[in-house]
């Protein structure tokens, strides 16, 4: 008992600090949802463990509706941690559904303690419902799990662990028969003392990983990122087009680089406005999204200035890649009452055995992208047919 009472006491200490730091991340880190619902999961564990240290204390095992009710606090606490993962991987995603499960599972027990005792089967509702949002928690955090991030799978790793424990624990819990006893009853309460309360303590912790590492994730994003138009900015696209440049080298596969710069936007601004010049850049941007593959890299290089990296593609396929855009972009007015029609001068190249950087590249696109404006603008020029004219 004395044992028992320690590790509740210690259980109760964890949740409410680990409330305390949930809140402390909303607050702080943008306000996000899930970490607010994982404050009140928190929160009604601390209940939870509060209640129950009462209820040892108070030597009142036998009382089945009290018991009853701190197991549907269990439940609750079970169903916001599921709730904030889905609400994470979802925003749209509302605890409405996890509130009504976890209802029906305290239902459930409520029954088994009070209305047809049968402690095998109360305890084991409880735990399979645990189990059973862990798994959803895990499913939701875990979600392409190759391509996930490191604190992403470490999540994952620890929710199902905590999922298959609370399962092992409701086969055992069965074992126990009506009225929980024998060599089951206490192979149950032995694991429920050793492996419970670090699984429980790890979910906390890896929740509060995950959510610095998500905020890890928007400051750098953040600063890769043009704030006007979405794409990369000059530091995002260089950095991500030098790990581009390095694989295809390794793999030995072609890669084109093209520079453009929309015909005039001067004038669009002198005429029209920033504002108008702002959501110019913005169409600009978007309608070259439209046109490239996944994995091909935009950035806003300047002013109105803007790269690509095509990956995989030879330079004369580059260039038929970039007349559709320069046909589209021709086609396409920006977007509000004034219809502007504008056009983009390009300049392509190709990844060549000798550019060890992305600078060599962009230099030779920029000397092709000037003969595009010498030409007439509003055109493709190549500065591999350059150099062979």
């Amino acid at each position: 008992m004395a044992a028992a009472v320690i590790i509740i006491i210690a259980l109760t200490f964890s949740a409410a600090m680990l409330t305390g730091v949930m809140l402390i991340a909303w607050r702080s880190f943008g306000r996000p949802r899930h970490a607010l619902l994982w404050a009140a999961a928190f929160a009604v564990a601390t209940v939870e463990w509060i209640a129950n240290l009462a209820f040892r204390i108070a030597h009142a095992q036998d009382n089945a509706a009290i018991y009853a009710a701190i197991a549907g606090l269990s439940c609750l606490s079970n169903a916001l941690i599921a709730a904030g993962f889905a609400q994470r991987s979802r925003p749209q995603t509302g605890p409405g559904p996890f509130l009504i499960a976890a209802a029906g599972a305290a239902l459930l027990i409520a029954g088994a303690a009070i209305v047809v005792p049968h402690d095998g089967v109360r305890d084991a509702t409880g735990l399979l419902f645990g189990g059973a949002m862990m798994a959803i928690s895990a499913a939701h955090v875990g979600r392409g799990f190759r391509s996930a991030s490191l604190p992403e799978r470490s999540v994952t790793l620890m929710l199902m662990l905590f999922a298959m424990l609370d399962g092992a624990m409701a086969v055992i819990a069965l074992r126990q028969g009506i009225a929980g006893q024998g060599e089951a009853f206490a192979l149950f309460r032995t694991i429920l003392v050793l492996l419970y309360p670090p699984a429980f303590i790890g979910v906390g912790l890896f929740s509060v990983f995950l959510v610095a590492a998500d905020l890890a994730e928007t400051m750098r994003t953040l600063a890769t990122s043009d704030v006007l138009t979405g794409v990369y900015n000059r530091r995002g696209f260089e950095d991500a087009a030098e790990r581009a440049i390095r694989n295809a080298h390794r793999q030995r596969q072609p890669l084109s680089v093209v520079v453009a710069d929309i015909d005039g936007f001067k004038a669009i601004n002198d005429r029209y406005g920033h504002g108008v010049g702002d959501r110019a850049l913005r169409h600009f941007a978007s309608r070259v999204e439209r046109l490239v593959r996944r994995g091909d890299l935009i950035g806003r290089i300047g002013g109105e200035e803007f790269a690509l990296l095509l990956v995989n593609t030879r330079p004369q396929d580059a260039v038929e890649v970039v007349e559709r855009i320069r046909r589209d972009i021709a086609a396409m007015p920006v977007s509000g009452p004034d219809r502007i029609v504008m056009t983009a001068s390009f300049g392509v190249t190709g990844l060549r055995p000798g550019d060890i950087s992305l600078a060599s590249l962009l230099t030779r696109a920029d000397r092709a992208l000037y003969r595009s404006k010498l030409d007439g603008r509003d055109r493709v020029t190549s500065a591999e047919e350059l150099e062979e004219a």
